[in-house]
């Protein structure tokens, strides 16, 4: 049915129309952090998620209509617009998608955002712009070698400004945007924090170390080891995406044209942002190698460590 839509019908109308997009460059990055937004009451982010039920409904049909799969966690909308409503959406998300766009990132720009406390487990929807572009695993084997550089230089750059950012207040706090805890699949239970020190984050990632999944005590006891010599070092805690994966980098023409997914935003120890991408996979795989020129390299025994930690901890894993 797109092809007869895309004779007859406005562009606008469309679910491939997309708003121009904040192009990296096209503002001054910012030095320093920006504030966190000040957010919505409950009430008003109450009445906005009533909206986004009706909204998402109405996407069901509008797929239909347009003749597109429907996908629930990111609902289709004309105008250039998505419904984001899923497991990982939080007030936080909210939170560091917005100071990423007064810093000058290229990432949606959200409309509104509602609360559901009906639905425990996405409790909060979030509408915003679509975003031009494919995701880089889809085009990465197509790109020229300038058109891979620039990606890579582009995301340098946007991973070195807000590495730099300085923690306002000037404490060590492990927490998200909004001084709350911390979520990632890498943690037991998937949240944790805030945590004052990085000594009571590791406290919580070795809570759950069990010997389940080895076959002797020596091979138990070796993977400790090499686990706790993360305890060892004391890392800068540092602005961090959280989230460093292929599929959350959309690309147009050669370049960025987002950088998705800011639901694990927050600060933690410099060498997250790297050992999460890096801890899957061979080492050839494409993603890989870019992560370790990036700046996974200069963490060759975290990486270590929490490989060993994975193994350690497989059996708390809730996914």
């Amino acid at each position: 049915m797109m092809g007869w839509l895309g004779y007859l019908v406005p562009k606008i109308l469309l679910p491939t129309f997309t708003w121009p997009h904040q192009v990296l460059g096209s503002v001054d990055l910012a030095s320093t952090i920006p504030p966190a937004p000040r957010l919505l009451p409950p009430t008003i982010r109450r009445a906005v998620g009533f909206v986004h039920d009706y909204l998402q409904t109405f996407s069901y049909h509008y797929c239909r209509w347009c003749g597109i799969p429907f996908d629930n966690q990111i609902a289709a909308l004309p105008f250039g617009l998505v419904l984001k409503w899923s497991d990982g959406t939080r007030l936080e998300e909210v939170a560091a998608t917005m100071i990423a766009r007064a810093a000058g990132f290229p990432v949606s720009k959200i409309l509104s955002y509602g609360d559901h406390p009906d639905t425990p487990h996405a409790p909060v929807s979030i509408l915003m712009t679509r975003i031009p572009g494919k995701e880089l695993g889809e085009l990465y084997e197509k790109m020229t070698d300038n058109e891979r550089e620039s990606v890579f230089a582009e995301l340098q750059c946007i991973l070195q400004v807000m590495r730099r950012w300085e923690r306002p207040g000037g404490n060590n706090q492990i927490c998200s945007v909004l001084g709350t805890a911390i979520r990632s699949v890498r943690i037991p239970n998937h949240a944790v924090g805030p945590c004052e020190s990085e000594a009571e984050f590791n406290n919580h990632l070795f809570s759950t170390v069990s010997s389940h999944s080895f076959t002797t005590r020596e091979e138990f006891e070796e993977t400790v080891r090499i686990a706790e010599k993360i305890r060892k070092s004391q890392h800068p805690i540092v602005f961090t995406h959280g989230d460093l994966k292929h599929h959350n980098v959309m690309v147009l023409d050669g370049h960025i044209s987002a950088f998705l997914d800011w639901e694990s935003a927050g600060w933690y120890p410099d060498y997250w942002e790297f050992t999460t991408p890096l801890r899957y996979g061979p080492k050839d795989f494409w993603w890989n190698a870019m992560v370790r020129r990036l700046g996974g390299e200069n963490y060759v025994t975290e990486l270590e460590s929490e490989k060993a930690l994975v193994a350690l901890t497989v059996d708390s894993w809730v996914w």
